[in-house]
């Protein structure tokens, strides 16, 4: 009988074995039945193109008329390799739900990255789908202790198309963490000219950053727009009501 550690070690290099591989190598993603639901549906589309046609959960398999559609919309390059980015997003949530165990979380997170970056070089920056890509490419790098590779990542989708907001939020959330709240903020006045002020989301991140800058009086001006776009206020509303600044 073997122990414990020695079936576990044995688990671990079987798993490093099966990952390991470029993704281009020995592509075998195949999602949970939770994970192609909550897909975008151009991943679930393009998957079936790689899979045999293979729908899973749905009682319908994707049309041609679908696969068309999405290549038309996405770019034949992008589309070609997108499946491998749309692993990437279910790779990157198995890494942190494995986070108690360490060197299994690696794996997979290396996984997530080598998956996402195969597709990544081949989309084009006009892509529809580039932003939300971006984002993705850049928390896992993020998640593997390279900051200032996500924020040039980041900063390259807000160049590529600067009225999506995706990226900008982001790249916010990572200058607050590194406590440049300057930064975020310039970053969040960016987003909303690009936005028109149309974005609540927007509104209540500037108005947290404003806060903790201690500029009380933007950041209530902040609230209020939200506010007046029905945004749950909850965490910027209670930080005002605790200093007086919020009657509603």
């Amino acid at each position: 009988m073997k122990s414990g550690a020695s079936m576990r070690c044995l688990l671990v290099m079987a798993v490093l074995l099966s990952l390991s591989f470029p993704a281009h190598a020995t592509w075998d993603f195949v999602p949970t039945e939770l994970e192609w639901q909550m897909w975008p549906i151009y991943c679930r589309v393009q998957y079936t193109t790689v899979s045999g046609g293979i729908s899973l959960g749905s009682v319908h398999p994707y049309s041609l008329a679908d696969v068309s559609e999405w290549r038309e919309t996405l770019g034949n390059r992008t589309f070609d390799g997108l499946h491998h980015y749309c692993a990437s997003i279910h790779y990157l949530a198995r890494s942190r739900s494995s986070a108690s165990d360490r060197v299994m979380s690696r794996v997979v997170l290396n996984r997530a990255w080598d998956d996402a970056q195969y597709s990544y070089v081949r989309t084009d920056p006009q892509s529809p789908v580039f932003p939300t890509m971006s984002v993705t490419v850049a928390q896992i790098r993020l998640e593997m202790g390279h900051a200032d590779e996500a924020i040039d990542l980041l900063k390259r989708a807000i160049a590529a198309q600067p009225t999506r907001l995706e990226a900008y939020g982001m790249l916010a959330l990572l200058y607050r963490k590194a406590h440049n709240l300057n930064a975020a903020r310039e970053v969040l006045h960016e987003a909303d000219t690009a936005s028109g002020g149309t974005s609540a989301e927007i509104q209540y991140n500037l108005g947290l950053v404003n806060l903790e800058l201690g500029d009380i009086d933007a950041a209530v001006a902040n609230a209020e727009m939200a506010y007046k776009m029905d945004y749950p206020l909850e965490g910027l509303k209670d930080k005002l009501r605790q200093r007086g600044r919020w009657q509603h």
